[in-house]
């Protein structure tokens, strides 16, 4: 065997091994799953770090195997009971400890989302930002209980068991010794071989209640699509006259914006939209201000040109989700209404470049039309500006059930972001029916006054 081939080999085996979850690390993601079944929820912290871990394993996994199956020419003989050469019992060490790494890892990540469904669902849920397409998890269980894959483990754990004193010593040299340490102290407990049918019949069982959940939840979002993207573009009849324009003008775009920071958050109302109806509260939407490009650049902020949506000259300023997606928009999109508050992040620079980061790498995603905070692969309005922002700084968003789901209300934020000090709103414009922003004195109490507010209506912030 070449030096170059087994080099290589060696090398990808020690990061691989490196990159395996530590016992504490699995512990927390334990304690994670616990208080997110809790809740009902993964937050976005805990989101992406069982993510983080999941993807992790599935890069090591095809570096794994790909050496695997680069060497197995090398040591295929051993099938047929015939003796290895010296060579030949060095590829098959390196192969079948990638195998260990692979099988154990996988079992890590199968012990930890085996008895809790909320773990399988994130796991299967489909997240660009991570390269993770959907029912992936589920994918990778039916692989690891699969008795054709199993059987050739465990055949090649029986060759090993059989001739592990022959098989070290071929490892025994400065090239190979850290495939032998590697095999020597991962130190787990061998699986009797009746284990994987064990899991395969959990998988079975998971896998009828997801289809069942499945079906439900698409024939559901199907409905939810069809009737929102039409509701969304229905309007109250004799709230407005017909054809009356919206308060918010160009002008008062134009006035607004020199007094925007990126960061700043919009929650926004249509005294005339239809999904007022069915949309808690006097004001249902938000959006996330991220400032012109040039800005973003000077911040030190990676631009992202997926979801990018360009109109005309306009400057492309703000992240929004809408019937169309989460996407980049100019602001006289967003500000076609006719009330909207600002609210600023009380927080560093740093940390505000740190939530914008996170609010882009969402963008592009669908539209949530069935209002589900507790996936990730589809956003609404305010679950962008909650992952942008949970667990910046002190900010730490609780969702309410709404309908039956956890979520965060446009009206939600507001009382969240304010009463706790995480947010100040510095602008308020057409409440009460007014052309007009509200001065400094009054904003906070007037806010207050348009919606079931639990802050304290006064100490009024300054405009700007």
């Amino acid at each position: 065997m070449r030096v170059d081939i087994t080099a290589d080999a060696v090398r990808t085996l020690r990061a691989s091994y490196a990159a395996l979850p530590s016992p504490r690390h699995m512990a927390n993601l334990n304690a994670e799953s616990k208080a997110a079944e809790a809740r009902g929820y993964y937050n976005p912290i805990e989101d992406e770090r069982l993510r983080e871990t999941y993807a992790s394993y599935l890069g090591m996994r095809v570096a794994i195997w790909q050496t695997i199956q680069s060497l197995k020419p090398r040591f295929k003989r051993y099938t047929k009971g015939q003796a290895l050469t010296q060579g030949e019992l060095q590829a098959f060490g390196i192969a079948f400890c990638g195998a260990e790494i692979i099988v154990r890892t996988g079992e890590y990540l199968i012990s930890l989302a085996r008895d809790r469904d909320i773990v399988w669902k994130k796991l299967d849920e489909e997240e660009r930002r991570y390269g993770l397409k959907r029912k992936s998890f589920t994918r990778l269980y039916r692989q690891l209980t699969s008795h054709f894959t199993m059987n050739g483990f465990y055949q090649a754990r029986d060759y090993f068991d059989a001739n592990r004193e022959i098989i070290m010593e071929a490892l025994d040299g400065e090239e190979l010794s850290a495939v032998a340490d590697i095999l020597t102290t991962l130190n787990l407990p061998t699986a009797p071989r009746g284990d994987h049918l064990r899991r395969y019949r959990r998988f079975v069982n998971f896998s009828l209640r997801r289809r069942s959940i499945s079906a439900g939840r698409n024939t559901l979002f199907a409905l939810f699509e069809a009737t929102g993207s039409d509701i969304a573009e229905l309007k109250i009849p004799l709230v407005k006259n017909i054809g009356a324009p919206k308060r918010v003008t160009a002008d008062v775009i134009k006035s607004l914006k020199p007094q925007l920071r990126p960061g700043d958050v919009f929650i926004t109302r249509h005294d005339d939209a239809m999904s007022n109806l069915f949309l808690p509260g006097f004001w249902p939407h938000g959006a996330l201000y991220i400032g012109p490009p040039e800005e973003r650049k000077e911040r030190g902020v990676e631009d992202v040109s997926d979801g990018v949506r360009q109109s005309g000259s306009q400057d492309i300023n703000i992240l929004e989700a809408k019937k169309d997606g989460v996407l980049l928009r100019p602001i006289e999109e967003t500000l076609q209404v006719d009330a909207f508050v600002v609210l600023r992040p009380k927080l560093t620079e740093a940390q505000i470049n740190q939530a914008l980061s996170k609010g882009l790498s969402h963008a592009g995603k669908l539209y949530d039309f069935i209002f589900n905070f507790a996936t990730s692969d589809r956003l609404v309005c305010t679950e962008v500006i909650y992952r942008a922002y949970h667990g910046v700084g002190p900010i730490d968003f609780t969702l309410s059930t709404q309908a039956g789901r956890k979520c965060l209300s446009a009206e939600d934020f507001l009382n969240q972001a304010i009463a706790s000090d995480w947010f100040d709103p510095v602008i308020l414009y057409g409440v009460g029916g007014k052309n007009a922003f509200e001065t400094a004195e009054k904003l906070r109490e007037s806010l207050a006054n348009t919606f079931a507010s639990k802050f304290t209506k006064l100490d009024s912030q300054p405009l700007g």
